[in-house]
């Protein structure tokens, strides 16, 4: 007779115990927050060291301030050049200066450096503060890249692919710089993972400080709403849900500065006027027929390329890479649409709106930094290596032409000539 053995009857002493695997790591310290923050703060430490090797070498130009913040070297002097002067005075002064074109510079970043300084009873500088939000608002919008990455990439080393081809974009240094780009990338890419994730609230919270960020928020309001129409199925009745106000509801921030310029200046209108009637910034004109000015960009990028204008500084930066980054904009889009069919509709429609946003008024200056926070182009590039495994080596050719190319021109922004 055959003995059986219920699994009650197993005693601790019958069954092997094994071991349990027990960390030595806390959980949050290999989490994507910590993971990214070192990143970060490593890719920083190395843009300040190359502006500290050849920075004080290089020949200076105009873009070096004169006098005041920035202009004696130090350890984050090089962050302050150009347009930083515009945001470090809004950050001390709000909108009070008689210098009407400041007006055309929007609030966001300017007042979170002016609440590190106030929290800080004003024991850090200016540039200290600046690159305090920076650093935290790179980490963020990182991270939050890192985590889109999981909704169209299931390997590991395709999300973090992701990760670098973002950190590596020519011009990813203006992350690091007394710029705007790290707080709008912030909001942004925070609010399409929650319209991904379905969370609309924190969603809307994410795109109302956004619209008085840069008025190229919208094309991102526009991602959202596809993302949230996507969640839909596409449908028409979808559409009657009171979260759909979540999308007007986003123009409060907007609203919420115009109503400010209207106090401080007399006129709601003063960011959108600011640039009227000042000769250097003269090429700014509303003309909404793009393809014209796509044409007129394409045909002097080509004349540049062949040799048949001499290749200057300012023909680069303002014209040529500008024009080569909208091409590539354009090329992602449609390859996130071929590749992803419905999926890819809000990112592909999200890269359109950009180009058009971008180009309607009149020019493509400094368009090769707008394009930095349009996220399509990194999921398409690696979107294309992870379908065709063949050619991921072109993938990483790319990566390093970028750094290349953002080296140059970040040299070129620290000695004060014109980047973007």
């Amino acid at each position: 007779m055959t003995a059986t053995v219920t699994a009650e009857e197993l005693t601790s002493e019958d069954e092997p115990q094994q071991p349990v695997a027990v960390s030595r790591v806390p959980r949050w310290l290999t989490g994507d927050f910590a993971r990214v923050l070192a990143v970060v703060l490593a890719w920083n430490v190395v843009l300040i060291a190359v502006a500290w090797l050849f920075g004080p070498s290089s020949p200076v130009s105009e873009g070096v301030p004169k006098t005041g913040i920035g202009s004696t070297w130090s350890l984050l002097s090089h962050t302050y050049r150009w347009d930083a002067g515009n945001y470090g005075d809004i950050a001390q002064h709000a909108y009070t200066s008689s210098y009407v074109p400041l007006r055309a510079f929007y609030p966001v970043f300017p007042i979170c450096v002016w609440l590190v300084q106030t929290i800080s009873f004003h024991l850090i500088g200016i540039l200290v503060a600046g690159f305090l939000v920076n650093v935290v608002a790179t980490w963020l919008a990182t991270t939050a890249l890192l985590k889109i990455a999981r909704f169209y990439f299931t390997g590991a080393r395709a999300q973090w692919l992701v990760v670098a081809a973002f950190l590596t974009a020519p011009t990813a240094f203006f992350l690091h710089s007394f710029y705007s780009e790290a707080v709008f990338c912030a909001l942004g890419f925070w609010a399409y993972l929650f319209a991904l994730r379905r969370q609309w609230l924190w969603m809307g919270l994410c795109l109302i400080p956004l619209t008085a960020a840069r008025i190229t928020a919208a094309v991102f309001v526009g991602l959202c709403f596809l993302e949230f129409w996507r969640s839909k199925d596409w449908k028409v009745r979808g559409l009657l849900n009171w979260r759909l106000l979540w999308f007007p509801a986003a123009f409060l921030g907007l609203g919420a500065h115009m109503v400010y310029m209207k106090i401080q200046t007399g006129s709601a209108m003063a960011s959108f006027n600011a640039l009227k009637g000042v000769a250097t910034w003269s090429y700014h004109k509303f003309n909404p027929n793009i393809f014209a000015t796509g044409w007129t960009e394409a045909k002097l990028t080509a004349h540049a390329l062949l040799g048949d204008i001499p290749m200057d500084g300012w023909t680069l930066m303002s014209h040529v890479l500008p024009t080569l980054g909208l091409v590539l904009l354009l090329v992602s889009s449609v390859y996130i649409f071929v590749a992803l069919r419905a999926k890819g509709i809000p990112l592909a429609l999200f890269g359109i709106a950009s180009i058009v946003m971008l180009t309607i008024n009149n020019n493509v200056v400094s368009v090769h930094r707008y394009l930095l926070p349009c996220l399509v182009m990194y999921i398409a590039l690696v979107l294309f290596a992870e379908r065709r495994p063949k050619l991921r080596g072109v993938v990483y050719g790319v990566l390093y032409a970028n750094t290349t190319i953002g080296a140059l021109i970040f040299l070129r922004f620290v000695s004060g000539y014109w980047a973007g």
